[in-house]
């Protein structure tokens, strides 16, 4: 029983895929066709089941299968595959797979597509042709249609303009040839060139030269193309002539350049392939100098041709003569030195000669080897001379034959007393000073003559009592300068006004030029302003900050204040107060440092009383802050027994702080020498004690102010020192003072 029911089994397995087994046919697997022809397989199917229908291979962008898809049940069904290459399908052999498949089999079947071209051109002719220069040829060729249509081409020409077609389009039928031409013009060159015939379907191409010989041609050459040479020397260029043509020619020659350029030939008679030669002579005289182009021009009956030479030449006879000076202004006699070289390739001997008899020289007659150098110096006496101007020249004349020649020109200008001994002051016309202070003022001599000179400098006028000028000799170069100044300083015994000095310059007692300068003295602020005490300041002050709190009951006081202002008028020594000029500032303290010192000396006693009371103030300041330091020092009376150890351990510290204090003083002497190099370089100092000056200047100006608020600050250290013993008065609170241990 089991037997039976395994062979049954067995028998339905082998039943089931058989009846999904299908076939696959085709009766034509090749075919031919053209370009956008279509041609048509058929493929049979028979079996059962769902199928689907692909196409691929190289053939399949331009193939379609129908149906893609259908049902059979033990039947068949045939499926057509058209393909139809377009013109952009190449001629060649493509390959297309039919692919049928119901799920549980493939099939495919392999087909071949040839498609050829149908429209196929074919161009013949000549390719390659030779003609002389000047004659017409033409180029023959035949187009057959080897296609299977009518065909209509357009004819191109890629050539130059001396090459023509016979006409632009031509009409075949298949298998129909006809001729087309391409003319070759009297002025054609050898070339290549392509001619082609082409529609929508194709194109055909063929490409020939065309080769222009020169029946009556010939070449020119030289065995220089530069010839570089001196003047007055010869120098010869080699021309050759050859006939490249196929005839027996003639050649005339000429030269076009300048005079010294000839020919040994004027005429030349070749055979082909023959060369004659002829010489190009070239003698420049003295004096020429430069480029030149020179032209070799053969000419023949059919064509003219020139070959150029350029020539150098070169001055190699030269000197070069120079006056230092061109010109030059003159008091007294003088020399001016002469330099004379010899710039050519060749030794030669000079002379030298002036045009004036009042000029003479060192040296007449030099001998000089090439780029050889030579100083000499020509004397100018100007001794009975009028005072206007002359021009000198000089001469060098070579004494060859060459009989170079070249000369310097020198302007001498003989001056006048005046025009010699030329001097200008330049300064300000007018300057202010206070009485009790004092002012600088910059004068500048500037020597504008021809000379060295001495000054001497003087100063007159009702302003001299109280003026200085320092120093009173100067002595100045031609078109130099130098600056003095002017130290203005009135008393107060001076009356304020205007005063005038004139600055003189001498030179060997005879006045060469003066200034005058006006001094305007104003009257100082002590004799201008009345003086206002201390204590009438400070309650004007407080006047001001609290007015609404300030009764009028308090006018007695004010009263006996103004009392007490009467007395310390008669009293106290009056301010010197001066008024502030930044500029007239800042030149006294460069004329004269030891003004500065005076200055804030008599500035400074004028305020005496502000100054104690600001020095009063920094005391009390140190006394308050030294203070502070008793209760530590109570703190050193409870580690005493930590003293031993701790100078155990000093003499350690001493020890290992030795390399460090070498090291701070090598750190502080390079400081010290940075700081004095800076000095040197930079004068810092001086901008210190300048704008130090201007700052106590400021000082002065404000000092009330300054001195109240010493004051405000002197109240507000006081009140945060002691804030916490006010507390303990208004809260009237003991506390209780805190034991301090002692560490043992």
């Amino acid at each position: 029983m089991n037997n039976k029911l395994i062979i049954v089994l067995i028998a339905i397995l082998l039943i089931i895929p058989m009846s999904f087994a299908f076939e696959l046919n085709s009766n034509e697997l090749t075919r031919t066709t053209c370009q956008g022809s279509t041609i048509l397989f058929t493929a049979s199917v028979f079996g059962t089941g769902n199928f689907n229908v692909n196409l691929d291979g190289s053939a399949s962008s331009w193939s379609t299968a129908v149906p893609q898809g259908f049902i059979l049940n033990n039947n068949a069904r045939t499926v057509y595959i058209y393909s139809t290459p377009n013109n952009n399908v190449y001629p060649g052999t493509y390959s297309l797979n039919l692919i049928v498949s119901n799920g549980e089999e493939t099939k495919t079947i392999p087909y071949t597509i040839n498609v050829e071209n149908c429209h196929n051109l074919q161009i013949t002719g000549e390719t390659y042709k030779e003609t002389c220069k000047g004659q017409i040829t033409s180029f023959i060729y035949s187009l057959t249609n080897l296609g299977n249509y009518e065909e209509i081409y357009q004819l191109g020409l890629e050539a130059p303009d001396f090459l023509t077609l016979s006409q632009d389009l031509i009409s075949l039928s298949p298998g129909e040839s006809k001729n087309a031409y391409v003319y070759a013009s009297q002025n054609s060159e050898s070339t290549q060139f392509t001619l082609s015939a082409f529609n929508n379907n194709g194109i055909g191409e063929i490409t020939s030269r065309l080769q222009v010989n020169s029946c009556y041609d010939f070449t020119v050459s030289t065995d220089k193309d530069l010839v570089n040479f001196c003047e007055h020397s010869t120098e010869s260029v080699n021309a050759g002539i050859t006939n490249v043509g196929i005839n027996k020619d003639s050649y005339n020659l000429q030269i076009e350049g300048p005079a010294w350029a000839n020919l040994d030939k004027q005429s030349l008679i070749l055979n082909p392939s023959q060369s004659g030669n002829t010489n190009i002579v070239l003698t420049p005289d003295y004096g020429v100098k430069g480029n030149f182009d020179i032209n070799l021009i053969v000419n023949t009956n059919e064509i003219s041709k020139r070959k150029t030479l350029k020539a150098q030449v070169n001055k190699c006879h030269d000197v070069f003569l120079d006056i230092e000076e061109k010109e030059i202004s003159l008091c007294n006699n003088a020399k001016v030195p002469l330099i004379i070289k010899n710039t050519g390739s060749f030794e030669k001997e000079f002379r030298l000669e002036t045009s004036e008899q009042w000029v003479g020289m060192d040296n007449y007659q030099v001998k000089l080897q090439p780029g050889e150098e030579f100083t000499t110096n020509i004397y100018i006496d100007i001794t009975n001379l009028e005072k206007i101007n002359y021009d000198v020249f000089v001469r060098a004349i070579a004494l060859d034959s060459s009989e170079l020649s070249v000369d310097d020109k020198i302007k001498v200008n003989v001056l006048d007393e005046m025009q010699c001994h030329n001097t200008e002051i330049i300064s300000d016309n007018n300057i202010k000073v206070t009485q009790g202070s004092s002012t600088t003022l910059p004068v500048t001599i500037k020597n504008e003559g021809n000379e060295k000179l001495v000054y001497e400098i003087s100063m007159t006028g009702d302003g001299s009592s109280f003026t200085q000028l320092n120093p009173s000799i100067l002595e100045l170069n031609p078109d130099s300068a130098e600056t003095i100044y002017l130290y203005s300083a009135p008393s107060t015994e001076v009356n304020p006004g205007d005063y005038s000095v004139d600055v003189r310059v001498s030179y060997n007692n005879n006045l060469l030029n003066s200034k005058n300068i006006n001094i305007n003295v104003k009257e100082s602020e002590f004799n201008q302003k009345e003086y206002v005490p201390l204590i009438l300041r400070i309650s004007n002050f407080l006047k001001n900050l609290f007015p609404k709190r300030i009764a009028v009951e308090n006018q007695s006081e004010f009263i006996k204040e103004e009392n007490i202002k009467e007395e310390i008028i008669n009293e106290e020594p009056p301010e010197n107060i001066v008024e502030i000029n930044e500029v007239d500032f800042n030149k006294t303290i460069d004329a004269n440092k030891t003004s500065f010192v005076s200055g804030l000396y008599n500035q400074v006693k004028s305020y005496w009383l502000y100054v104690a009371v600001g020095i009063a103030i920094i005391i009390i300041l140190i006394i308050i802050f030294s203070a502070g330091n008793k209760e530590e020092d109570d703190e050193f009376d409870e580690e005493e027994e930590e003293v031993d150890f701790k100078e155990k351990n000093k003499k350690k510290d001493k020890e290992e702080e030795k390399p460090l204090k070498i090291g701070r003083w090598i750190l502080g002497v390079i400081v010290i020498l940075g700081l004095i190099y800076s000095q040197m370089k930079l004068k810092w100092i001086s901008y210190i004690v300048k704008y130090a000056s201007m700052l106590w200047s400021y000082v002065i100006i404000y000092k009330f102010y300054v001195l109240i608020g010493l004051i405000l600050l002197l109240i507000v250290i006081l009140i945060i020192k002691y804030w916490g013993s006010i507390l303990e008065f208004f809260e009237e609170e003991e506390k209780p003072k805190k034991k301090k241990r002692k560490k043992k």
